[in-house]
C-alpha cells in the first residue's frame, strides 16, 4: 500500500517495545478452564494457581482470570480431583473446583507472529496475539490492580495523590500487542481514580460531612451528598470481638431508612433495633444515632453499623469522575513527553517482565528501549480572510490581527441581551450589562459582524420568565440573544431546550462570572468567532495551494456517537452528524438522533444523509462529486459494521437522489495509547517537548495491509500530545494518500471556534458538538421508553434550523 511522501522528514521515538521472539516455540496450547462456584470471581486466579501447582505438577500456564489458559506444554486434562482451597485477605477460606479441557482448536500457531510479514499473510494472527497478551500480563496481576488493559500500582506510603472527595489517583501501566511491520508491545501509563481505603467514619468526617462526628450527628439531611459516593463500593465489615467471627466484604446499596437506634428487624419472633441487637451480644454501639449501611443482596436487608466498616483497598470503579476530580487528575497526569517516558520506564522496572517464569517459558523477551520511527511534518495551510488577506500558521495557531471575517452577513442584525435578575439574592449590575453591550458592538465592527448599534436589554426572574422573553424577542424578529447565565438559576441546558426546541431563537450563552470578571478583548473575540458562524457568516477559508489542488465540489461529513457512562445504561446513545454545504468546507448543518444505548453503528444513516444532500443542493445548486466521511467514536472491531451499515446507508441515499459521488470513509481514533517522544528537552516554545503540529507517521507501526496513519495536528497546551489515528476503510475515488493526509491536516484548521489547528478534522469535531447538543436536549428526563417518541418530542424548530443551520457551534 502506498505511503505518504510529502513533508519535512524526521525521526521520533514511539512507546512501542520490540519483542525478541527467537526462542519462542512454534506453537502453544489453549485450554478451557471451568471454575465452580461461579462467584466470587475475584479469587479465580488464586484458585487456578493452587490447581496449577498441586494438580498440574507446577506446569507453566498463563490464565486469563476467567475461562481459559495457555501453555507451551500439553497439560494433563485428566487431573483427578480439582478441589482447591483459597484464603482471602480476612482469613476466610473458600473452596473451589477447577477443571480444564482442551478447546476445539487446541493449537495456537505462534509462528504466525514471525511469518505474517515474510509470507505476507494479512489475516492478523489474532489468536497468537491474544495468547501472548495474557502471557505478558502474568507478572502484573500479582503486583497491581487490573482495570481494563492497565495495571495500577498501589500508592507508596506517604505518596498518595489525593483528588478530593475520598478518591486518590493511581498510575498504571497499559500494555497491548500491536502489529506493524512486526509485532510490538505498546506500553503507556494510564491514570484512574480509586476510593481511598479508610474507615467509613473517617470518610464521613474528612469528605462526606467535612465535620467531626459526635453523638448528635444525623446523616438523614446529608444523605444526598454521601450516598452517591458509597453506593456500589465494597466495604470490609469487622464484627465486634464478642461475635468471634471473621471480617467479611460486602457491597453497599445505600444508607438504611433510619438510624441504628430506631431501625428495627425481626429475630425469633421479636423486634429489635439494630443498636439493641448489638447490645444483646455484648457490644455497645458508639454512634447509635448514625444510619447503618444497607449491604449485600438488596432483598436480604443486611444492615451494618458504620463504625464497624472500612472501605476496601484497591477497587476499580466504573463511574464518571466529578469536575474537581477531573481537574486535579489532569494537573497530575499532564506531563511532558520526557516525564511520561520516565514514568513508563519506572513501571516497566517495577513489573520486571523479563524475569517472569511464564514469559520466559514462552521464550519471549521485551527490549528496554522505545523504537524510533520516521516522521514527516506537513506544511500548514495559509488562512485567508476578507480581501484576500492571508495569515501564516505558526506552531498550530494564527492571529487575526486587523483581519475581517471572510464572509460576514451584511444586514444589521437585531440583537438582545438577557440577564438574570432574581427577586432576592445577589444581583448583576445593569451597568455591567451595558458595558458588555458596548464592548461586543465595538469589537463586532472590527471583524465585520454587523449588529445594530443598540441591543434590547432585558432581565429575567426565573426559568418561567425566560419563555416570555424568548416569545417577545421572536415576535420582534430578533436575530440573536446573548443570555448571561447565573452561577445558579437558569441552566445552560434549559436555556438551549427552550430556545431551540420551543421558540426557535438563536442564543449565545456566556457565564455571568465571565461578564463580571473576565471580559477582555480576547474573550469577546472568541465569542464573535461563534456568533459569526451562528449568523451564517464564514470566518475564514484556506488558501488554495497550486502544488496540491484540493477536492472540488466535495461534501465533508462528520459523525460521532456518544454513549452514556457504564453506570447509566438506561440513557440512550446520541448520534451527531454534521455536513458541509459550501465551497470551502466552512459552513455546516446538522442532524441528531437518539438510539438504544451502546449501539455502535448509526441506524438512521440513510435518512440523515438524504437531509444533508438536500441542504447541500439548496446552497450549492448541485450535488457533491465527493463525499469525505470522517467517522469518530468507533473501536477497531467495529470497522466492518460501519462499512456494511453506514456506508450502505450513504450509498442508498445517493442512489435515491440518482447521483454517484466518490466516497472516502476515514475512521478517526483518539482512544489508543500510541505517543511520540522527541529527543531533546522542553523549551519555552514547546513546554512539553511534543512533536510539531503536522507530524505524520505511516510506516513501521502501521499494519502493512491497511491504509492508515497517525497525525499530530495540534499544539498541546498541557501534557503529551495524543496523535490521532486515521484508518481509511473505503476510498472509491482512489484519492491519493498524500492528498488525503494534507486534506485531513487542512481540515483541522477549519474549526470555527478558535484560531488554532485542532486535534482532529472539523467535520468530526462539529459532529461531536452536535452529539453533545443532543445530550443537552435529554437533560431533565429520566425515563426513555420509546426513543422514536422521545426524539419527536425534542425536534428542533424546523424554520430555525433552516434559517441558522450552524446554530450549534
Amino acid at each position: 500500500i502506498k505511503r505518504g511522501t510529502l513533508g519535512r522528514p524526521g525521526q521520533v521515538a514511539v512507546n512501542y517495545l520490540d519483542i525478541n521472539m527467537e526462542k519462542m516455540p512454534p506453537k502453544a496450547y489453549h485450554y478451557d478452564v471451568k471454575i465452580e462456584p461461579e462467584r466470587p470471581k475475584k479469587f479465580f486466579r488464586q484458585a487456578f494457581e493452587q490447581f496449577r501447582v498441586n494438580q498440574l505438577g507446577g506446569a507453566i500456564a498463563a490464565f486469563d482470570g476467567r475461562a481459559s489458559c495457555y501453555s507451551v506444554d500439553k497439560l494433563n486434562t485428566k487431573a483427578v480431583n480439582g478441589e482447591v482451597t483459597v484464603t482471602d485477605a480476612q482469613g476466610r477460606t473458600l473452596k473451589y473446583k477447577v477443571e480444564i479441557k482442551e478447546t476445539n482448536e487446541l493449537e495456537v500457531d505462534l509462528n504466525s507472529l514471525r511469518n505474517y510479514m515474510s509470507e505476507r499473510i494479512f489475516d492478523k494472527p489474532m489468536r497468537a496475539m491474544q495468547c501472548l497478551e495474557i502471557v505478558m500480563a502474568t507478572p502484573c496481576h500479582s503486583k497491581a490492580i487490573r482495570a481494563g488493559r492497565s495495571f495500577f500500582k498501589m500508592s507508596e506510603p506517604g505518596q498518595r495523590r489525593e483528588l478530593e472527595d475520598g478518591y486518590e489517583a493511581l498510575v498504571g501501566l497499559y500494555q497491548a500487542f500491536m502489529l506493524g511491520d512486526r509485532p510490538f508491545l505498546n506500553v503507556d501509563i494510564s491514570h484512574k481514580s480509586f476510593p481511598i481505603a479508610m474507615p467509613v467514619l473517617e470518610y464521613l468526617e474528612k469528605y462526606g460531612l467535612k465535620a467531626k462526628i459526635n453523638r448528635d450527628t444525623n446523616l438523614g439531611n446529608s444523605r444526598r451528598f454521601i450516598e452517591p459516593f458509597l453506593k456500589g463500593i465494597n466495604i470490609v465489615y469487622t464484627p465486634p470481638q464478642s461475635f468471634a467471627t471473621a471480617p467479611r466484604v460486602y457491597k453497599i446499596n445505600g444508607l438504611s431508612m433510619n438510624p441504628a437506634s430506631s431501625q428495627t428487624f425481626e429475630l425469633d419472633g421479636k423486634r429489635f433495633t439494630i443498636a439493641d441487637y448489638f447490645k444483646s451480644r455484648n457490644y455497645m454501639l458508639q454512634y447509635p444515632q448514625l444510619h447503618c449501611l444497607h449491604v449485600g443482596p438488596p432483598m436480604k436487608n443486611i444492615m451494618l453499623p458504620i463504625e464497624l466498616c472500612r472501605i476496601e483497598a484497591g477497587q476499580a470503579l466504573n463511574r464518571k469522575d466529578g469536575a474537581t476530580q477531573v481537574s486535579h487528575m489532569i494537573k497530575f497526569a499532564a506531563t511532558s513527553t520526557n516525564e511520561r517516558k520516565a514514568k513508563i520506564v519506572n513501571l516497566l522496572k517495577f513489573f520486571e517482565h523479563n524475569l517472569d517464569p511464564t514469559i520466559s517459558r514462552f521464550g519471549i523477551r521485551i527490549t528496554n528501549d522505545f523504537i524510533v520511527v520516521s516522521t514527516r511534518t506537513l506544511n500548514p495551510p495559509q488562512v485567508e480572510y476578507q480581501g484576500m488577506q492571508c495569515c501564516a500558521v505558526r506552531n498550530g495557531s494564527w492571529r487575526m490581527d486587523r483581519m475581517r471575517f471572510l464572509e460576514p452577513k451584511n444586514k444589521a442584525h437585531k440583537w438582545a441581551i438577557l440577564y438574570f435578575d432574581p427577586p432576592y439574592g445577589r444581583k448583576m449590575h445593569y451597568n455591567q450589562v451595558s458595558d458588555f453591550e458596548g464592548q461586543v458592538f465595538h469589537q463586532s465592527k472590527m471583524v465585520s459582524v454587523s449588529l445594530e448599534a443598540k441591543a434590547c436589554i432585558r432581565a429575567f426572574k426565573d426559568e418561567r420568565n425566560l419563555d416570555d422573553c424568548f416569545g417577545d424577542l421572536k415576535k420582534d424578529k430578533c436575530d440573536l440573544a446573548f443570555v448571561i447565565i447565573p452561577q445558579n438559576g437558569a441552566s445552560y441546558d434549559v436555556i438551549k431546550q427552550k430556545a431551540e426546541l420551543q421558540h426557535g431563537i438563536l442564543t449565545q450563552c456566556i457565564k455571568q462570572f465571565t461578564v463580571e470578571r473576565k471580559l477582555n478583548p480576547q474573550t469577546i473575540g472568541n465569542i464573535l468567532l461563534k456568533v459569526n458562524s451562528k449568523l451564517n457568516g464564514i470566518n475564514h477559508k484556506l488558501k488554495d495551494d497550486p502544488r496540491l489542488p484540493m477536492l472540488k465540489n466535495a461534501m465533508f461529513l462528520g459523525a460521532d456517537v456518544t454513549h452514556p457512562s457504564p453506570d447509566q445504561r438506561e440513557i440512550p446513545s446520541v448520534v451527531g452528524v454534521a455536513a458541509s454545504h459550501d465551497k470551502y468546507g466552512a459552513a455546516y448543518n446538522m442532524q441528531y438522533r437518539l438510539q438504544r444505548s451502546a449501539l455502535e453503528e448509526i441506524e438512521d444513516m440513510e435518512a440523515i444523509t438524504l437531509e444533508h444532500l438536500r441542504v447541500y443542493n439548496q446552497y450549492c445548486k448541485s450535488y457533491p462529486e465527493h463525499i469525505l466521511y470522517y467517522r469518530d467514536g468507533v473501536s477497531d472491531g467495529q470497522f466492518p459494521k460501519i462499512k456494511n451499515d453506514e456506508l450502505r446507508g450513504i450509498k442508498a441515499a445517493c442512489a435515491r437522489m440518482k447521483i454517484n459521488p466518490k466516497i472516502c470513509c476515514v475512521i478517526v481514533v483518539k482512544r489508543h495509547h500510541t505517543r511520540f517522544f522527541p529527543n531533546g528537552e522542553p523549551s519555552q516554545y514547546n513546554k512539553f517537548n511534543n512533536v510539531d503540529p503536522g507530524t505524520v507517521v505511516d510506516r513501521t507501526i502501521v499494519h502493512p495491509n491497511e491504509m492508515q496513519f497517525f497525525m499530530v495536528s495540534h499544539q498541546s497546551i498541557q501534557g503529551t500530545a495524543k496523535p490521532t489515528r486515521y484508518n481509511v476503510i473505503e476510498n472509491t475515488g482512489n484519492l491519493d494518500i498524500d492528498l488525503l493526509q494534507q486534506l485531513t491536516y487542512n481540515l483541522c484548521h477549519m474549526f470555527p471556534r478558535c484560531n488554532r489547528s485542532v486535534s482532529y478534522p472539523a467535520p468530526a469535531y462539529l459532529a461531536h458538538l452536535v452529539a453533545a447538543r443532543g445530550r443537552v436536549y435529554l437533560t431533565g428526563a429520566s425515563r426513555f421508553l420509546d426513543l422514536k417518541k422521545e426524539y419527536e418530542k425534542r425536534k428542533i424548530v424546523p424554520e430555525f434550523m433552516k434559517s441558522n443551520p450552524m446554530y450549534f457551534v
